[in-house]
């Protein structure tokens, strides 16, 4: 709004860029930002606002990639196109589990500097899983 008028709340938490998933609100490469709560993982945009829940009980890891390497295991190609100006970027994989119980993901990228933020809230999401048994 104006000078005056009153401004939107933007939301705490990790500002990144949507990339892919099933954020149908969301647009390729626009910015939003993440929260990890207690219950939840919240995912919002601003203009229009949008919020997403994500239960933290269906979460199953959050990897954190540079762009070469998310690219080679996501998209099948290392670009290595990284120029002498451009700003490093690293890429977000959220695996989770739908409400019909199938494993999807979401992925979001920002400038390697929020790399450190997600590794934190990747530790978080660990620190509450259940432990597990299989083979293989």
């Amino acid at each position: 709004m104006g000078l005056f008028g009153k401004k939107e709340k933007i939301p705490d938490g990790i500002r990144v860029m949507y990339y892919e998933g099933e954020l149908n609100e969301f647009p390729v490469n626009y910015p939003c930002q993440l929260l990890l709560m207690d219950d939840c993982l919240r995912i919002t945009k601003i203009k229009p606002y949008t919020e997403v829940k994500l239960d933290r009980k269906r979460i199953l890891t959050l990897e954190v990639f540079g762009k070469n390497d998310y690219m080679q295991r996501y998209k099948g190609n290392s670009e290595n196109s990284l120029k002498k100006d451009d700003i490093p970027t690293s890429y977000y994989v959220i695996n989770y589990l739908d409400k019909n119980g199938e494993k999807k993901h979401i992925v979001f990228w920002s400038a390697s500097s929020s790399a450190l933020k997600m590794m934190k809230m990747r530790d978080e999401i660990m620190k509450n899983q259940q432990s597990s048994s299989y083979e293989i």
